[in-house]
């Protein structure tokens, strides 16, 4: 015994020391896993199942402390950007709920509660209880008892407790009741409905006839779901004498507790309950009500519910018996057969026919000779339901009687004989309609003309031709259409002929079709079209007219040429056709000779429809957009009336690039195409994918500013203004003003350290003061925020830190006001005729520059546009799309030996005069968190990094203006804004960095470049620039972001907006350079193939042929930060 002790305490001590030493060097120190976890989170949200699974366990390897660290970046609303921890914790409580994780489910579980127990804001610990719901059992019970009597967090609590189950969690949520406040006992009582809780029941009951109607419904719900017979009079009572709204709910509920007693095998009581609900509620609008107790009953009785089923077809109300009807199945047998056969004897046409087409779909013969008599029925609602019955039931054997039926048939007869008789094998009812087609009159005769043809009935082509002449059009008609599927190549001169005199528009179309259909019946394709080209050889016009309109419908290269020859015909109708057969050409074959058609002919008529044509091929063609684009702009350039011009633009919108933006946008200020093209963006941006960012961007929104502008329907306003708004939240933008009241606004007290200095209740009742003062003087008219000149300034509600801002406002002669930024003055706004520096300048700076670049604004009285950026300490403005402010340092009026205040206050400033503000718009720029580490995934498939987060080490060049900040390598301009390059030199490989852009930001990444000279000629350089800046809308395609300067234009659209981190991969092998921006390949270009024929920019690139070189960033006067820098070499 002795020695057994002294082996356990050796035991302990040994694992105890192994514990620690695992804290002390693995993965869970602290100061390790921070960066630990921000790496796993970067990683969040995970695109595939498997990859987020795999994120998890990497999560779990690191233990509870990693959980723990996670849950503590679940920040409360306005604190910051907390997502990604969001997406990890969620996907742990599933990752860890799979069969056979239940270790690592009560790890994660306790992880939880210990995280909820240290939460100090009730939406993070509402988050932390939802995740508990997923997968919490019973270790999470008794924690969660304390948060029921919080009216807050009693819900989500009471939801786990629910969800967790089992007599326990019931108990725990029962002695909870009694204390709870009231919004937390209306969760509590839901939950124990759910959990089925009779121990509930006696409680509960007190609270069902409560005076306040929330808890009395919750309460009533509860005892519904339950079940208990004691619940009975008082649900039954709340059906008479409650308010509306719980009569209204009131049988639902009552079936609900009839529902619960037949489970528990009360069925006497179910059934009583049921019946009341089914006597009470007969009204048609209530048919549903009924209908739910009757299939209760059913349900509770079995095949004793005939009598109650039968009893239903007395029911006034269609619904109510079509619900009865499809309950019979559910009783099987001869006899209930017969019962229900008797029935529909004794009932009027419209229930006998309800009654009919439930015995067709029951399939019992012995309601055959019953339903067979139907057919003979005086009655046309009854014949109609006999029709398929007696297929369905009958057979072959009951196909004399349908036949017989044909004759007399009217259209609705003839439209069910038709799909009846389609049912039946060719062998047996194609000899059935050749024996009776002649005599039968219509519209019988189509129908017995279109089974031929849809049972393949080719023996009978000869008749059916001749009835394909036939001086009725209905006949014809139909004849026609079954020569689609009967004709064959043979048939074609007949077929031809025909069309070739036809007049009938419906005639034409369908022996379009006909002939058609008999060319690509012939097995061999490169012979398909032979026959019917033998016949437009030489043929009269007439007939050319006829063959040339059908060619589109057959496709391939001989019918094309065809066309093209023919439109050389000198018989000006056989000319005009021919263009028409090209421009419904079926494939990309046709865009060619139509584009020659484009460019030589002189007849309006043909331009059009070349035109038209060109640009539906094009948009179908299977090539990339950037190159369709290239095709219609090379289109718009030919000469060509704005009518052609029109159809182009309505293509160019299909086309959904950046540059289609751009092209339409340019056509706005053409007066004749002004509305087409505000028509044609309309179409490109009422939709966007999640890979379009750039329809969220600067340009997309000033382009639809400018649509709307030009416009004058009211309701196309509104649409248009739906568009933007939409495409700004897609963006990350929310309204700071809805256009309709002064939500979300409130008057300004003092300044920031005037605020600090107040306490809760001063701030809480100078904030009062300020809003009434507010109300007085700023109004909201026709959408505009309004200043009567009189008040103070007004205040956005939140504080905001790091920000994209954007905001119309107007004023008048000699106004003056300006924005404060987290609470700070200003960016200017005033009157620039008296003030020629122009307004969005930084007016109170004194260090820094407080004058604008550029006067960029409109004359007073005109609605002018800011764009503001508020990153870290620097402010960016766009005036009227002008960059007015470039990263400006905003200085502290309030307290000048500080820098800006990190979050703040958002200002409309009053300057004693009037003014107006609209469109009012807000996206939050997250800040940064830990630097993600290189994933282990990347280490294993042989990533290295070429920053190592701390220093410039294994790095050359202007290490003064490059920077090792906080894990990143930061640009600041006013240092110095050269090279940076690395020490090594590189051939193949694939680099892989992070990268977030200030707004105009200009970089490229230098590729086996030299040390010495111009790296975008004397090596490769790869683009990085914000080109959604107004700045940049006017470069070339080869300059944009992820070019290879100069040589090949990037794919647009894939960066993310300014403020945010950007991922680009950029994979190096030989003369191919692929570029991967975000997830979206951007370039994937052979240099040597692009350059074969020069370069784009028609200069001199000698770094092309370099086979290695340095890799480097290359600077251009831009504050650019840089993270995550890796690489693995081929």
């Amino acid at each position: 015994m002795k020695k057994a002790l002294i082996a356990v305490l050796i035991l302990a001590v040994s694992s105890s020391g192994l514990t620690a030493a695992r804290q002390a060097s693995g993965p869970g120190r602290g100061e390790d896993l921070k960066p630990l976890v921000s790496s796993i989170l970067e990683r969040f949200p995970a695109e595939m199942s498997s990859a987020r699974d795999g994120l998890c366990a990497e999560i779990l390897k690191l233990g509870p402390a990693a959980i723990r660290e996670i849950c503590g970046r679940v920040l409360a609303p306005g604190e910051g950007d907390d997502a990604k921890a969001r997406f990890a914790v969620n996907g742990l409580a599933v990752y860890v709920t799979r069969p056979g994780a239940e270790s690592e489910r009560a790890v994660f579980a306790r992880a939880l509660l210990a995280s909820l127990a240290g939460s100090r804001d009730k939406n993070v610990a509402a988050f932390l209880l939802s995740q508990i719901q997923a997968a919490g059992k019973k270790e999470s019970i008794k924690p969660l008892a304390g948060y029921l009597v919080d009216e807050t967090l009693a819900g989500p609590a009471a939801a786990a407790l629910q969800t967790i189950g089992g007599p326990e969690a019931a108990r725990v949520l029962l002695k909870s009741l009694d204390a709870a406040p009231l919004i937390a006992r209306l969760a509590i009582i839901k939950a124990l409905g759910e959990l089925r809780s009779r121990e509930a029941v006696k409680r509960i009951l007190r609270f069902a006839e409560s005076g306040d109607e929330g808890l009395r419904r919750t309460a009533l719900f509860a005892l519904a779901n339950i079940g208990d017979p004691a619940a009975g009079p008082v649900l039954s009572k709340s059906r008479v004498v409650s308010s509306f709204r719980e009569r209204s709910a009131a049988p639902s509920l009552y079936l609900l507790y009839a529902r619960r007693l037949t489970e528990s095998g009360k069925t006497s009581e179910a059934l009583s309950a049921a019946r009341a609900v089914l006597d009470s509620y007969v009204r048609p609008e209530e048919s549903h009500i009924a209908a739910e107790a009757l299939a209760l009953i059913v349900s509770a009785l079995g095949e004793r519910a005939l009598p109650d089923l039968l009893r239903a077809m007395d029911s006034p109300n269609h619904d109510y018996r079509g619900a009865a009807l499809a309950s019979a199945s559910s009783i099987p047998g001869n006899g209930a057969t017969l019962r229900w056969v008797e029935r529909a004897a004794q009932c009027g046409p419209e229930v006998r026919a309800e009654i009919i087409e439930m015995l067709g779909r029951r399939g019992d013969v012995a309601a055959l000779s019953f339903v067979q008599e139907s057919l003979l029925s005086r009655e046309k609602t009854v014949r109609l339901a006999a029709i398929p019955a007696s297929a369905l039931l009958g057979g072959e054997a009951v196909l004399p009687d349908i036949l017989r039926l044909i004759g007399p048939a009217d259209e609705d007869e003839a439209a069910a004989l038709r799909a009846v008789l389609l049912g039946y094998r060719a062998g047996l009812i194609v000899p059935e309609c050749v024996r009776i087609i002649e005599s039968t009159p219509l519209p019988g005769k189509t129908v017995l003309i279109e089974v031929l043809g849809e049972r393949g009935a080719r023996e009978e082509i000869d008749r059916v031709f001749t009835l394909a002449q036939d001086p009725e059009p209905a006949v014809r008609s139909a004849a026609v259409g079954a020569l689609a599927n009967l004709a064959g190549e043979k048939d074609l001169p007949r077929l031809v002929s025909m069309l070739e005199t036809a007049v009938d528009g419906n005639d034409i179309l369908r022996l379009q079709e006909a002939v058609a259909s008999a060319v690509r019946r012939n097995p061999d394709s490169m012979k398909r079209a032979d026959a019917l080209l033998e016949l437009l050889k030489n043929a009269p016009p007439a007939r050319k007219i006829a063959i040339l309109r059908v060619l589109p419908k057959v496709g391939g290269t001989r019918p094309l040429q065809a066309s093209v020859d023919e439109y050389g015909s000198t018989d000006a109708q056989v000319q005009s056709v021919a263009v028409y057969a090209l421009s419904q050409w079926p494939d990309y074959q046709a865009a060619d000779e139509l584009l020659r058609i484009v460019k030589t002919t002189r007849t309006k008529k043909h331009l059009l429809l070349a035109v038209e044509g060109y640009v539906r091929l094009v948009g179908r063609a299977n090539m990339s957009n950037p190159r369709k684009l290239e095709l219609l702009q090379g289109l718009l350039a030919l000469p060509m009336d704005d009518a052609d011009r029109k159809a182009v633009l309505m293509g160019v919108a299909k086309v959904r690039e950046p540059e289609s933006l751009r092209l339409l946008s340019g056509y706005l200020a053409n007066p004749a195409l002004r509305e087409s093209a505000a028509a044609a963006l309309l179409d490109l941006t009422s939709e966007q994918a999640p890979h379009e960012r750039w329809l969220s961007g600067h340009e997309a929104y000033t382009v639809l500013r400018l649509v709307e502008a030009s416009l004058a329907d009211p309701a196309q306003i509104e649409r248009v203004d739906k568009v933007i708004v939409e495409r700004l939240r897609q963006g990350g933008f929310v309204p700071l003003f809805d256009g309709r009241g002064l939500d979300g606004w409130k008057g300004l007290v003092a300044d920031p350290p005037g605020r600090a200095k107040m306490t809760p209740a001063e701030l809480l009742k100078a904030q009062a003061e300020a809003d009434d003062r507010m109300r007085a003087h700023w109004k909201v008219a026709d959408g505009v925020l309004v200043f009567d000149g009189k008040g103070e300034s007004m205040c956005a509600l939140d504080d905001y830190a790091d920000f994209e801002l954007l905001v119309d406002w107007k004023i008048e002669k000699g106004g003056d006001s300006g924005l404060y930024l987290r609470g700070s003055p200003q960016v200017q706004i005033w009157d620039a005729e008296a003030n020629p520096a122009g307004s969005g300048g930084l007016y109170n700076n004194q260090k820094g520059r407080s004058q604008p670049l550029e006067k960029a604004d409109r004359p007073v009285g005109e609605w002018n546009t800011f764009r503001i950026f508020m990153i870290g300490d620097r402010v960016s403005v766009y005036l009227n799309d002008r960059l007015v402010v470039d990263n400006t340092v905003l200085e502290n009026y309030w307290e000048r030996n500080k820098p800006i205040y990190p979050s703040g206050q958002l200002e409309l400033q009053a300057h004693g005069n009037p003014l107006f503000f609209r469109n009012i718009f807000i996206r939050e720029i997250p800040r940064d968190l830990d630097v993600p580490r290189i994933a282990e995934a990347e280490t294993a498939e042989g990533f290295a990094p070429l920053f190592n987060g701390r220093d410039l080490e294994g790095w050359t060049g202007d290490t003064n203006g490059y920077a090792a900040e906080a894990g990143k390598i930061v640009i600041h301009p006013e240092r110095g804004s050269g090279n940076l390059y690395t020490v090594k030199e590189y051939a193949d490989f694939v680099l892989r960095f992070e990268f977030k852009l200030t707004p105009a930001a200009n970089n490229g990444l230098g590729v086996r470049a030299p040390l010495e000279g111009d790296a975008a000629y004397v090596g490769i350089e790869l683009q990085i620039l914000e080109d959604g800046s107004p700045v940049y809308w006017a470069l070339k395609p080869y300059q944009y972001h992820g070019s290879i300067y100069g040589v090949v234009a990037a794919r647009r659209g894939a960066l993310k907006p300014v403020g945010e981190w950007n991922t680009e991969e950029v994979t190096v092998r030989g003369p191919r350079v692929t570029i991967v921006v975000n997830g979206t390949t951007v370039v994937d270009a052979d240099i040597d193939a692009a350059t074969a024929g020069g370069t784009v920019d028609s200069r001199d690139h000698p770094g092309l042929r370099r086979k290695f070189g340095h890799i480097g960033f290359l600077g251009h006067g831009s504050i650019v930060e840089f993270r995550k820098i890796r690489i693995k070499g081929l």
